[in-house]
């Protein structure tokens, strides 16, 4: 069975983004209107990296708080990095920072920062295009060298060859890795290379407030790249952080701006990282967990602990549908709602879970 690239398991312990683009794209004024800190300090060149924390507003584990009387409520978050750029090693236009590749490499997905402000000449597409083309090459060097280091070991090492001369050539055509098909056992191989165009993304178009509900015109070559478009104020949602909720909420609507950028990313990236959000709730604690999609009712139990899925008997699960439905766990057990599942157990999103284990 061939997979996407993209369909290889992310990072669950905490998904990490980076955001990346050329210089004056305003990376730094995103990350600030995604997470409500300030940007990184591009003359700080010691710290490279600022990390940021995006709380997923979740309206279902408000619910089973309030449903639960829980004392504490845990949503998932994604953490994002802002990058200091070292001007020594990221040339004028250029996207990529040479020194700080090991860093990119290490993240689960990546923000694309294209500007689109009044006065520019360059078209959204090109400039995304560009940007690919530098993912591309870092991955071609990156595979061509790992070849010609191929050539010099002894033992089992055809397969690898075969599958990295398969990218090398799929690279050569410009394309980006994301587009190919690969087997599992491939995708095992490549798992610890960090291969950028391989790498879920999103394009963010940062554009002023009164083009944030505009109709991008001509991507659809960027979509049979794998790539979705994300337009974002994001000078004006910075500001945002500034006001109480109430506030933020008044300004927005007088954009004509649905949600706040952060929910509309978090959505976004949870598509094309392909997660889900399952549940556990009581009295003590309500919690978010995100997980692969298509993964077993024993990776939510290792997702919660290491014992819980050591000692796995079985899982208990209701739908967060049928949980919202009837509002308590007796009346769920009443209407046979409820439903004891084994270890592979295909979780689906929004599930109530409870595992039953012995350790």
């Amino acid at each position: 069975m061939a997979l996407r690239s993209h369909d290889s398991y992310v990072s669950l312990k905490r998904v990490k983004t980076g955001i990346i683009g050329p210089r004056r794209a305003g990376k730094s004024t995103v990350f600030q209107a995604l997470t409500g800190l300030e940007p990184a300090n591009p003359a700080d060149i010691r710290n490279r990296a600022r990390f940021g924390q995006i709380r997923i507003p979740d309206p279902r584990l408000d619910f089973l708080a309030q449903a639960y009387g829980s004392r504490k409520k845990v949503p998932v978050e994604l953490t994002l990095l802002d990058f200091a750029p070292n001007p020594k090693d990221q040339k004028e236009g250029a996207a990529l920072d040479a020194s700080l590749l090991p860093l990119i490499r290490d993240l689960d997905a990546l923000l694309l920062v294209v500007p689109e402000f009044l006065g520019e000449n360059v078209p959204v597409r090109a400039m995304v295009e560009n940007l690919e083309s530098e993912l591309v090459f870092a991955d071609f060097d990156q595979a061509e060298r790992r070849l010609e280091r191929l050539k010099k070991e002894k033992g089992q090492v055809d397969f690898e060859r075969e599958a990295l001369t398969k990218c090398v050539r799929w690279l050569e055509q410009g394309k980006p890795l994301r587009t190919l098909d690969l087997t599992p056992q491939e995708l095992q191989i490549f798992s610890s290379f960090g291969f950028l165009s391989r790498k879920p993304a999103l394009v963010i178009v940062n554009c002023e407030a009164d083009q944030v509900n505009l109709i991008d015109e001509g991507l659809d070559k960027l979509r049979e790249r794998g790539l979705e478009t994300f337009r974002l104020a994001a000078a004006f949602e910075a500001e945002l952080w500034e006001l109480e909720s109430d506030g933020r909420r008044e300004l927005l609507a007088e954009a004509g701006i649905e949600a706040p950028a952060r929910d509309r990313l978090v959505a976004a990236l949870y598509r094309r990282l392909g997660l889900i959000t399952f549940y556990t709730a009581g009295e003590p604690e309500a919690h978010a967990w995100q997980l692969r999609k298509g993964a077993s009712a024993l990776e939510a139990a290792q997702r919660i602990h290491s014992d819980i899925a050591r000692g796995f008997i079985r899982a208990e699960v209701v739908s967060y549908e049928d949980f919202a439905q009837l509002r308590s766990d007796a009346r769920v057990r009443q209407a046979g709602k409820l439903r004891l599942e084994g270890r592979d157990y295909v979780v689906r999103d929004g599930d109530i879970i409870h595992i039953r284990f012995k350790v």
